[in-house]
């Protein structure tokens, strides 16, 4: 028996080695590295294949994860992608665990087959297998920002010379 004190247990991010599904290790990285774009594209044309069913537990667990989506039906396939694509990308090992293992692995089988995702994981050899830290605010093209993409009359340093635009009197 060896004396000594007890040593702090320290906080950090999981290591997902060895015990995790290859096939979700390679979706996480998608998550982590495509565009909002390409995971909308992927994510459309994945459950749009899937079974109502199974779209209804992938709606369930955008609420689990992320507290969305609870306004949408199995059938706004667009906008259940859009959701996930945005939630996974700003998090991906949250939208993974949400999911659970099974589910996990079919979104995960599908998303790495769908044709969209051909030749995003180009550096998933090279990849260390971090995720991001999750996004705290609203970025302003992710769908999360209320006024992201509008126009705004004030923004534009024309209005605000006198004569408005084309500067007249």
């Amino acid at each position: 028996m060896a004396r000594g004190r007890a040593t702090p247990q320290r906080r950090r991010q999981p290591v997902i080695g060895a015990d995790e599904d290859v096939v979700v290790r390679q979706y996480r990285y998608l998550l982590a590295t495509a565009t909002l774009d390409a995971l909308e594209g992927i994510h459309v044309e994945v459950l749009d294949t899937m079974p109502e069913v199974e779209r209804l537990s992938v709606l369930r667990s955008l609420g689990d994860s992320f507290g969305t989506g609870g306004h949408l039906g199995a059938e706004q396939v667009g906008k259940i992608a859009h959701l996930v694509a945005v939630g996974g990308h700003r998090h991906p090992r949250a939208w993974i665990e949400g999911l659970g293992p099974e589910l996990a692995r079919r979104l995960a089988e599908g998303a790495l087959d769908s044709e969209a995702s051909f030749g995003r994981l180009n550096g998933y050899a090279f990849w260390d297998g971090t995720s991001a830290e999750p996004v705290e605010q609203a970025g302003p093209n992710d769908g999360f920002d209320p006024s992201a993409n509008r126009y705004r009359v004030d923004a534009d340093p024309r209005f605000n010379m006198g004569g408005g635009i084309g500067g007249g009197g």
